[in-house]
């Protein structure tokens, strides 16, 4: 018995959402933070790691997967052309958050049960294993930047920092303009 018609186009519009805001926030940091990058794409403060967290907080898989798309659009926008490299860093771009979620969701069940020292921890957490799977791939592959623990530091840095003040910001625009209920009552 397969997915609902309705199921399937609603992860598809998912993926899409997610695939274009990750694309958007990245091409946006490059603009805006270039200036604070350590090497290619690995920045100081690195504003995606937060729409990373964020969309497989509210998306779930499909948000994860379309991380996946939008790294890879990324890259193809760089230039790059279909390889191993590109296809690994895509990989571990969307499933790192997710899977760091898997594992978090332990500790809250809903995102209203999400407190700040929770996000905290999910936040280094993702940043911390994000940063070493890709190095740890990019040594694998013989990609390695010179300085590979330089570069784990800034990725792990830039992660954390990025995630918590796009995560923060978002938190500080809902509590300033709040939403309209949808309830009259």
């Amino acid at each position: 018995m397969g997915l609902p018609r309705l199921v399937v186009l609603e992860h598809l519009l998912l993926l899409l959402i997610s695939a274009v805001s990750f694309f958007a926030i990245f091409m946006l940091n490059d603009w805006m933070l270039q200036w604070l990058e350590h090497s290619e794409h690995v920045n100081w403060i690195f504003l995606p790691a937060g729409v990373r967290l964020l969309l497989v907080l509210v998306m779930g898989f499909p948000g994860a997967a379309g991380i996946v798309l939008g790294t890879w659009a990324v890259s193809l926008q760089d230039g790059q052309s279909w390889s191993l490299l590109m296809v690994g860093n895509g990989l571990i771009s969307g499933l790192v958050p997710w899977m760091v979620l898997r594992w978090g969701w332990s500790c809250f069940h809903s995102l209203a049960g999400l407190k700040p020292d929770t996000l905290f921890g999910l936040v280094l957490s993702y940043a911390m294993l994000n940063a070493l799977m890709h190095h740890l791939f990019w040594w694998c592959i013989q990609q390695s930047p010179p300085s590979v623990l330089t570069g784990l530091t800034a990725m792990a840095v830039g992660d954390v920092v990025g995630a918590l003040l796009l995560l923060y910001l978002l938190k500080w625009g809902l509590d300033r303009w709040s939403l309209p209920s949808l309830n009259p009552h």
